[in-house]
């Protein structure tokens, strides 16, 4: 066999060996490219992180119900403009504080007028509302505040409990109503004008005292047009029923007013020049459209009557009068007794709306002192009965000249206003009197001046028979006239002798007029204490009405 051959080239002597040579490459390796790209994709998106991040802000909340960090948006006009980004407790654990990172092109939408609130699956009187929240969950709204207006920007908000209507965009025109109690009221509650839905109720909180709820309205252009400085506003809400000398009648808005509630308004005819409302003004809402003609006066002067008679049939609230027009109204009484005197008296603290006094004329007389004039001139206060068939009774302020001229005096606080006897009361009064005088009559001793009477008689007979002799001397010229003076004086003697016989018809007809007067006297007394109390006897009778 052949053996294999060997094909390697022969290995070179050593000294013909060849030198390696290192060369150094000037460019780099496109493997750092890859880190180096990462690096400007991060530091991009973190510039643009930091460009569309705008300010940080706080919400306080109740409750967080439905909300979630991280998840949660805030949304204006449906367009995100930011995000919760942590939820927790305050230090008294009365709420929740919630933080939130605003959008740049957002933080010109906050101020101190914006406003939060929660929105989620709602039902309520004014309709069902946030079902789209079902499936995409809660989120919290926003209402910058009208547009222009010049407000300081603010990070820390109290969030709005009851979600609410965004009017900052739409033309239109916010004002204020004022109620002693919202009623079926609520957010979204219409309003109308002849039927007509013009707006809606935006808003409510009670005012800074707590003595009446404040009601922000929203009226569209160009409805807002019609409100007046004298517009009248009431709850249309429910049945207005009234009964009076026409009959009955009942008034409704509408069947959805009648069902959730709104409210209407209307412009009536005055006797003041009005103009149109600027926004933001200030209108009562009365309780139904029966009282809108009703003035409603806020400043009120507190008097204080004092009466020495019954005041059964009195309630607080029972209209103070001048004149058959209502002034004000009572606000309290009690019975008091000071030491030393055994008759009482009832302080009747009134209300008077002073307001309503208007004074004509280029010199201004101020309302108080108004008041303090017309004292001076007679002005008193009179208990009157406002119904027959109720007994109830009202204040009345009238004029009485003869009255004895009195200034206000000083009760605790208050002025006083002097009163006289209402004419029950007068009636009543002059029937005591008339009593007391009849007594003291019974009491006088008839029988004995009228002794002493004859008894006196004899003696004037005896002087008389010394006069005519005394006469007898006198001057012939004067005789006939003494003469008859004498005789005239003895018929008148006898004709009073006559006169005071205990068989006299004189006496017995004095007797019979003591008697009937006593009569009349407690007839008198039984009738005014009759009316005093059944006073709708006057119209039924004795008997009880049917």
């Amino acid at each position: 066999m052949d053996e294999p051959r060997d094909d390697r080239p022969e290995a070179a002597p050593l000294g013909n060996v060849p030198e390696a040579k290192v060369q150094v490459r000037r460019r780099p390796s496109i493997v750092w490219l890859i880190p180096l790209v990462a690096a400007f994709i991060g530091a991009w998106l973190a510039i643009r992180a930091y460009a569309e991040t705008g300010p940080t802000i706080t919400i306080t909340f109740l409750g967080a119900e439905g909300l979630e960090a991280g998840q949660t948006r805030i949304r204006h006009k449906d367009v995100d403009i930011g995000k919760v980004t942590a939820i927790s407790l305050s230090r008294d654990l009365s709420h929740v504080v919630v933080k939130a990172e605003m959008k740049r092109e957002a933080a010109g939408l906050l101020s101190e007028n914006s406003r939060f609130w929660v929105v989620r699956a709602r039902i309520g009187t004014s309709g069902i509302s946030g079902l789209g929240t079902l499936l995409s969950g809660a989120y919290i709204g926003m209402d910058p505040g009208k547009p222009g207006e010049t407000t300081r920007f603010a990070r820390d908000y109290k969030g709005m409990e009851a979600p609410s209507i965004d009017t900052s965009q739409r033309p239109g025109a916010l004002f204020e109503l004022r109620a002693e109690k919202l009623g079926s009221l609520s957010i979204g509650s219409p309003v109308h004008f002849r039927q007509i839905r013009v707006g809606e109720v935006v808003g409510f909180d009670l005012d800074k005292q707590g003595t009446a709820v404040s009601i922000k309205i929203f009226i569209n252009a160009p409805y807002s047009g019609l409100i007046r400085t004298d517009t009248r506003f009431w709850d249309a809400g429910g049945v207005d029923l009234v009964v009076d000398a026409n009959g009955i009648r009942m008034h409704s808005d509408s069947m959805v007013d009648l069902l959730l509630g709104g409210i209407a308004f209307e412009n009536p005819m005055s006797l003041d020049v009005s103009g149109a409302a600027p926004p933001g003004q200030v209108f009562w809402l009365y309780a139904n459209r029966e009282k809108i003609y009703e003035k409603v006066v806020v400043d009120r002067h507190y008097y204080v009557v004092n009466f020495n008679e019954s005041v059964r049939g009195l309630a607080r609230g029972a209209p103070v009068e001048y004149q058959g027009i209502p002034v004000g109204q009572v606000e309290d009484f009690k019975l008091e007794f000071h030491s030393g005197e055994l008759e009482g008296k009832i302080p009747v603290l009134i209300a008077l709306e002073t307001e309503r006094f208007s004074v004509v004329g280029p010199k201004g007389v101020p309302r108080r002192r108004l008041i303090q004039d017309l004292v001076k001139r007679g002005l008193r206060a009179q208990l009157k009965t406002g119904s027959l068939l109720t007994g109830s009774l009202f204040v009345d302020l009238g004029f009485h000249p003869e009255a004895p001229l009195r200034a206000m005096s000083q009760y605790g606080k208050y002025e006083e206003i002097p009163s006289i006897p209402s004419t029950m009361g007068a009636m009543t009064a002059m029937v005591a009197n008339l009593t007391k005088f009849s007594e003291r009559l019974q009491k006088l001793p008839l029988e004995e001046v009228i002794g002493e009477l004859r008894a006196s008689i004899p003696v004037l007979r005896e002087t008389l028979k010394e006069a005519k002799g005394l006469m007898a001397r006198l001057d012939q010229k004067t005789v006939p006239q003494a003469e008859a003076t004498l005789a005239q004086g003895q018929t008148t003697l006898a004709a009073l002798e006559k006169t005071l016989r205990s068989d006299s018809p004189t006496q017995q007809d004095l007797r019979s007029a003591l008697e009937e007067f006593n009569k009349a006297a407690r007839a008198l007394r039984d009738l005014a204490e009759t009316l005093e109390r059944h006073p709708e006897s006057l119209l039924f009778g004795k008997g009880k009405p049917k």
